[in-house]
């Protein structure tokens, strides 16, 4: 028997194990980094539409179009006679008044069940 157990890893190998991990901390930083500036660079971008908004919103609302314009009105609107929807739909079509009709008795005539 030799008596020894698995060996554990060589001291090169622990430098580039540490080596690695400074590398991948530096590199975390570093991204962290970029992302606190995007979030700064928003947020100002947010702020100053925010102050936007609250600045157009507490601006004297627009005029009135029929204060300030004679053409305001639907352009659609020329006088016909009716109100609301029927004002603005196409007429009901005529109805043809040549065409017999043919009546309950009339149907009851003509209808012939041969036994």
């Amino acid at each position: 028997m030799c008596g020894g157990g698995p060996r554990g890893p060589s001291e090169e190998d622990k430098k580039a194990a540490e080596r690695k991990h400074q590398d991948n901390l530096a590199l975390q930083k570093e991204q962290m980094e970029e992302q606190k500036r995007q979030f700064e660079l928003q947020r100002r971008d947010q702020l100053s539409r925010y102050n936007e908004q609250k600045a157009e919103a507490k601006a004297a609302p627009p005029p009135k179009p029929n204060a300030t314009a004679a053409v305001a009105g639907l352009a659609i609107d020329d006088g016909k006679s009716g109100r609301g929807r029927k004002k603005y739909r196409n007429p009901a079509p005529k109805k043809a008044t040549n065409t017999p009709t043919i009546t309950r008795t009339d149907a009851a005539k003509t209808l012939y069940i041969a036994n």
